[in-house]
Parts: structure tokens; C-alpha cells; sequence
């Protein structure tokens, strides 16, 4: 365990994700997983074993009656997190589910009032916060010396897939699944969103992309650029935050982060100075150390680390509810633009809206 912080939890969703992501996190964090729940009794039981946990269920509200827990962390999608998450609170937990926690902004809106209503907080799982080059840049942004920050440019591309929860893959479900982790960037850097403009560009029936300019409520702006036109077989993010006072900090596909600030102009002569020179960080791949894995550069065990952290201290958790409301409207904002300025505020145009 980690110091005196302890946490009970149950997994909930024995797929393959959670035995490569959650499950390894989780032990790395120090959390205690107590029992697993998966309709699929041999996979159920695998990780069970893996997860040194002492019992398997395939009903939820079971295991839960029956084990002592402090929260469940879901990873079977967004078109059951609804239903699981309320069972879930009535039965007195806290819940943490993988992004996207919901299809459409109405259900994510129910989830948040079934979690304020219990008292329990219901945690998203967006770990790229938690990414070790993210989070320096998280930290460099909010510096002194860097100032407001007034543009977030971003892009990311994914490959052709089909998330496990559509049964097609679709512009909807391509922006809601993966990509949503950098709608939830760019809030986290920018602050929240007042609007939205998307262009859509489509290649063929699977491939297409999105070319997306906000209008933050600072006054900031943020570009941001998705598709899954280029493989999965290449390093495929980049963000990069632009600060008032001649400063932006860049990250390069998680492990790589550039912080440039105001610099002597390239003038003959020019001097050194190493409080205004380009600052490069990168992982130190040669030491053997639990904080060079990639789950930790990555953002899972800072996400499960987090979240021991805060239930075990009786604090709040982020990325909340709140948060993954604000993303799924977002992305349904960036479907329905076809090149027309959106409201974010108008988010209730949403509500009932499902995959399409």
C-alpha cells in the first residue's frame, strides 16, 4: 500500500484493456482490488488471478452486497456505465469509469445527479491528464512567468478502429471514443469552452477527420485537429500551449516537452542565457525505474494514484462527472457543427441525441 492511504476497490469489465491498463495501475498505485465482475466466468477468473483479488462475480449488485468496498472502477463502456453507476451509488460506493462516461449528455446529466444525490463522486477516466509530459505542461502553464494562456493547438490521429461499444464505426463514435480525450485537453488547458466551430472531412466510410476552432471563455482560442487518416503504427499527438509573455511549452507525442520562453532575438553575439534559453525534456530510458514504465508515462497509474489519494483523504476527485458531461457535449457540439459556430452554453440541444 502507499504510506497509510488505503483503498478497497472492485473491478468491474475483465476485458483485455482492463488486464493491460487498469489492472497493472491499479497494483502499481497501491490500490486493493478485492473482487472482479464479468458476465464471462473464465475471464473473470484470469483476473481475478491477476489481480490477486479474492473472489469473481457476474452481477454487480452480488458483488456488492457481499464484499466490503469503497469504490468499483467500470471499464465496460458508455452504453452501460449509466445503468451500472446508479446501481452502483444506491448500494453506497464511489464509482470511477473509463472515458466516455455516457453516450449522450441527458444520460451523463442523470449520472451526475445520481452522484450528488448518493454522495458519492463519480470520477472519469481521462488519464492523459495524468500523463507525464501533459502534466509538465500542466504545471509549466499555470507558472508565473508564462503567463495567460492565450492559444492550445492540438492534433491527434488514431488509425481505423471500431470501438468496442458501436457496433459501426461512425464520425459520432470516432469523436466520443478516443478522441475525446483531447476535447477534455484542450478544457484543461484552455479552461472551459464557450463555443465550438467544425469542419468535417470524409475520405471514405471509415476514414474521416475534423478540423475544430474554440472560443474559450477567457477570451483564449484553441485549434485542435482529429482524424484516423494516418496509422496506428506511428506516433500520432501533439499539443502545444501559448502563454502571454513570449512563452509555449509543446508536447510531443507524451514523452517528449519543449518549453520555449522569451529568448534573445538570433543577432551576432548573441549570449547564452540559461534563464530564457529553449528547455528540452525526455525520459531517462536508461534507469531501471517502476517511474520510466509506460503505464506511468502514460497516465494510468497517475490517474489510479490520484484517485487513491483523494477517496482514501476524503477529498474531491478530478476529472469528475463534470468534466466528462462537458466533453460528450463538446463532442456531439463537434459533430452537429458542419462549419456552423456552436453555443456550448446551448448544450441542451444534445441532450437526447445518440450515436449517429
Amino acid at each position: 500500500m502507499t504510506g497509510e492511504l488505503r483503498l478497497r476497490t472492485a473491478l468491474v469489465g475483465c476485458g483485455a484493456f482492463a488486464n493491460a491498463a487498469l489492472v497493472p495501475a491499479m497494483r502499481m498505485a497501491g490500490i486493493e482490488v478485492v473482487a472482479v465482475c464479468d458476465p464471462d466466468g473464465a475471464r473473470a477468473e484470469a483476473t481475478r488471478m491477476a489481480a490477486g483479488a479474492n473472489a469473481a462475480y457476474a452481477d454487480l449488485s452480488q458483488m456488492l452486497t457481499t464484499e466490503t468496498v469503497d469504490a468499483v472502477v467500470m471499464a465496460v463502456g458508455p452504453t452501460i456505465y449509466p445503468k451500472l453507476a446508479e446501481q452502483a451509488f444506491a448500494l453506497g460506493v464511489h464509482v470511477f469509469v473509463e472515458k466516455p462516461p455516457a453516450i449522450t449528455v441527458a444520460e451523463a446529466e442523470a449520472m451526475a445527479l445520481a452522484a450528488r444525490r448518493a454522495g458519492k463522486q463519480l470520477v472519469v477516466g481521462f488519464m492523459k491528464r495524468f500523463a507525464t509530459g501533459y502534466r509538465m505542461a500542466k504545471e509549466i502553464s499555470e507558472g508565473d512567468d508564462f503567463g495567460a494562456v492565450q492559444m492550445v493547438s492540438a492534433r491527434i490521429t488514431s488509425g481505423v478502429w471500431t470501438p468496442a461499444w458501436s457496433e459501426t464505426l461512425t464520425p459520432f463514435s470516432f469523436v466520443l471514443d478516443h478522441s475525446v480525450h483531447f476535447l477534455d485537453l484542450m478544457r484543461f488547458y484552455g479552461g472551459p469552452v464557450a463555443w465550438v466551430c467544425a469542419v468535417k472531412t470524409q475520405a471514405s466510410g471509415d476514414r474521416f477527420g475534423f478540423a475544430i476552432m474554440l472560443g474559450y471563455e477567457s477570451g483564449a482560442a484553441g485549434l485542435l485537429e482529429i482524424s484516423n487518416y494516418e496509422s496506428r503504427g506511428v506516433p500520432n499527438e501533439r499539443i502545444q500551449i501559448t502563454g502571454s509573455n513570449g512563452t509555449s511549452v509543446t508536447v510531443e507525442n507524451v514523452s517528449r516537452v519543449t518549453y520555449t520562453r522569451d529568448a534573445e532575438p538570433m543577432v551576432p553575439g548573441r549570449a547564452f542565457s540559461p534563464d530564457r534559453e529553449r528547455l528540452v525534456w525526455e525520459p531517462n530510458m536508461t534507469n531501471i525505474s517502476q517511474e520510466n514504465a509506460s503505464l506511468v508515462h502514460m497516465g494510468y497509474v497517475g490517474e489510479m494514484r490520484n484517485l487513491l489519494s483523494a477517496l482514501a483523504a476524503g477529498g474531491m476527485v478530478t476529472p469528475s462527472i463534470e468534466d466528462g458531461l462537458a466533453a460528450v457535449a463538446l463532442a456531439h457540439a463537434v459533430v452537429e457543427s458542419d462549419g456552423r459556430r456552436i453555443n456550448l452554453q446551448n448544450a441542451g440541444a444534445f441532450r437526447n441525441v445518440a450515436v449517429n
